[in-house]
Order: C-alpha cells, then structure tokens, then sequence
C-alpha cells in the first residue's frame, strides 16, 4: 500500500496539531489563533526548508504572509481552520484563560475585513479558543505522521513544544523582534516590544 504524501500547507496544520508536544501524547491541544499563525509562520521561515525534503511542500504551495496590523498574518490559516472544523477534521473548544487584547484584536480586524460583519455593527465578542484533531481528524492524519521520517516527527515534537509553552506575548516579541520587516504596519509595536510610543523609529 503506498504511503500517504504529504502535499501542502494543510498537512503541516493538520500535522502540527497531531504531533506531541510538551508530552509525549499525540494531537496535543494549541491554544488560540494567533499562536496558531506565529507557529505557522516561523515554520515557514525557521523549519521549512529542512522539513520538506521527502515532502511536496513547496514554498509556493504553503501559507503566505503579509505584514498586518498585528504582524504577520495569513488568512489562508483562519480559513483553513474552518475549513476543517466545518469538516468535523478539527474541535474548536472554548479556552479556559482569558484572551490576550491582542488575539481579540486581530480576530475582530479579520472579521471585519472578510465581509463577515459591516463595520457600523457590534463585533461579536471573541472567545480564546483551543484547538485539537477530532477522532476523525486524528485518525486521518495518522497516516501522514507515519509518513514522517524519525527526525521529521522529532523536530516537529520539538517545535511544538518549545512554540506551545512560551507565553503568547513573548512568542509575538520573538517574532517582532527577529522579523521587523513584518511589523511595519503594526498597530501593537511598541507593547509588543515594551517600549513607548516616543521610543518608536
């Protein structure tokens, strides 16, 4: 029987989700949507040229970012989020902390820019959210795990973990700091890097 293949940015999603993290069981929950988009990001630019040997992940077939007005951001995550969830592939369950302004931020600047809600309307409230496979969802990413070469399920157990256990703020100041050209546009800088507003460039 021919191995599963892993073909594109919605593998590595799925992926991410399956692999253990800070334990050793697999399809450990990721909380929030930002932490979701950094993770994806500095996959992209810290861990994809060396993950996708044996793969067909290419550059062109992965997420794109762009700078945002809370850093980098791609839609392409947020809506392949509902793409699965929507599929019964992913569980979106609420988080039991509060959300950082931040991520509720962010989530109420996509809502209104992708036309799910006019602007002179009240936003809905954003609830933190912690994501994991569903049965199904495990049970078809299984296959692509297995696909995985030993050092490939390592790195990605290693990436999650390290990326899963840093406080959100200090992920953000991590990405802030190491990738300026994507903040640009932020509305969040100078929180972000704990400076104020007079130190700004």
């Amino acid at each position: 029987m021919a191995r599963a293949k892993i073909n594109d940015r919605k593998d590595v999603l799925l992926l991410l989700l399956y692999s253990p993290g800070q334990t050793d069981s697999v399809n450990e929950p990721v909380v929030g949507r930002t932490r979701l988009v950094k993770m994806l990001f500095l996959f992209k630019n810290e861990a994809l040229k060396e993950f996708k040997h044996g793969t067909e992940i290419t550059d062109e077939n992965f997420y794109s970012f762009f700078p945002w007005s809370f850093g980098p951001f791609s839609t392409e995550v947020y809506d392949d989020l509902t793409f699965f969830v929507l599929r019964g592939f992913i569980e979106a369950e609420p988080a039991q902390e509060e959300a950082l302004p931040e991520s509720a931020a962010e989530w109420e600047e996509w809502f209104k820019t992708s036309g799910g809600q006019s602007l002179d309307e009240e936003v809905a409230p954003y609830v933190e959210e912690v994501f994991q496979l569903t049965p199904m969802g495990e049970q078809f990413t299984e296959e692509l795990y297995r696909s995985l070469s030993d050092s490939q399920q390592r790195f990605l157990k290693q990436f999650k973990a390290r990326l899963c256990a840093a406080p959100l703020r200090a992920l953000l100041r991590y990405v802030y700091e190491t990738y300026p050209n994507q903040t640009d546009r932020s509305q969040i800088l100078n929180s972000v890097l704990g400076r104020p507003l007079a130190d700004a460039s």
